[in-house]
């Protein structure tokens, strides 16, 4: 038993002085749940962080706007269908697949530029990422959580309205079975736009986000690379001739999910004015979307990588 400086009876210590307490820990009995339980609830975590929750009031008004810009406008719309029997037709028409989905993508945008920086630019910030990387996963792990995280709210706008407007037109039909079995591939054509849509946005929207630790920043350099990228292409494109600058269209970073939409779900015959261009066909544009979830995974893999 180690005796105090200064006791009665005691010599003086003659070098640093410390004591060992017994508090009883024990190993943990618990079940260990392992990387694939730390990958959901980091990307639980990072979905709800992105979305405000347990955040300031301010930090919700974006994520509420955005859904309710895509879900108010399809459920409107399918309710004045169901009251207003005369218009419904041409409602139909007018406010189909391709132009909800057409109007959906530029939310998309905003959304990626205000969610992606939610869920990287604060762990570089408070630098957090080494404790991540001393638990159960790995930096592909913790990449992998932050697609998925992102990609299920982008989603959640890109595909859920579509599917809303799906449900509407078959109750609303005369014979919804009859409509059911005339219309048996609009899901999938839903599933799919939504998804290369989701994707590709979320893809560049991290990208950028990997490499600042200020989310005002890479949110503005988000939708000024693509607004700025799209201009120059389209400049090129008018500026030069012969046939081979039809193929600039697909380094139209801004123009690829429209050529997309028009290719699975058709033309939109209400969104007015088509988009400037389409000249290749509809499936080469999966080019473009691969290639740029291919180089943004490379590279938010390498910077990660470089990461202590």
């Amino acid at each position: 038993m180690s005796s105090v400086p200064g006791d009665a009876g005691s010599a003086p210590a003659a070098g640093p002085y410390g004591e060992i307490f017994d508090r009883g820990y024990q190993h943990y009995q618990g079940r260990r749940e392992g990387r694939a339980h730390a990958v959901r609830a980091l990307t639980l975590y990072s979905m709800r962080r992105a979305l405000g929750v347990k955040k300031r009031w301010t930090a919700k008004i974006i994520p509420i706007f955005l859904y309710a810009a895509a879900f108010v406008p399809v459920v409107t719309i399918i309710g004045v269908r169901a009251l207003v029997t005369q218009v419904s037709a041409q409602l139909a028409e007018g406010f189909n697949y391709s132009f909800l989905a057409a109007a959906i993508s530029p939310l998309l945008l905003i959304y990626a530029a205000a969610a992606a920086p939610e869920m990287l630019c604060d762990d570089r910030r408070e630098n957090v990422l080494p404790l991540y990387f001393s638990r159960a996963i790995t930096r592909v792990d913790y990449l992998l959580a932050k697609v998925l995280a992102l990609g299920l709210l982008m989603g959640s706008i890109a595909i859920v309205p579509l599917l809303v407007l799906f449900v509407g037109n078959t109750l609303l039909a005369d014979a919804p079975l009859t409509y059911l079995r005339q219309h048996p591939g609009d899901i999938g054509r839903i599933l799919i736009t939504g998804t290369l849509l989701s994707v590709y946005y979320a893809a560049i929207g991290l990208v950028i986000a990997a490499f600042t630790a200020r989310k005002g920043v890479a949110a503005a350099l988000y939708i000024g690379f693509i607004t700025i990228e799209t201009g120059v292409v389209e400049a090129l494109s008018l500026a030069v001739s012969g046939a081979w600058k039809d193929y600039l269209d697909l380094f139209s970073l801004g123009n690829v999910p429209d050529r997309i939409v028009q290719w699975l779900l058709g033309p939109a015959s209400g969104a007015g004015s088509a988009p400037v261009g389409a000249p290749l066909q509809g499936w080469t544009y999966l080019f473009t979307v691969a290639a740029v979830v291919t180089v943004c995974g490379v590279v938010m893999h390498r910077r990660y990588l470089a990461e202590e």
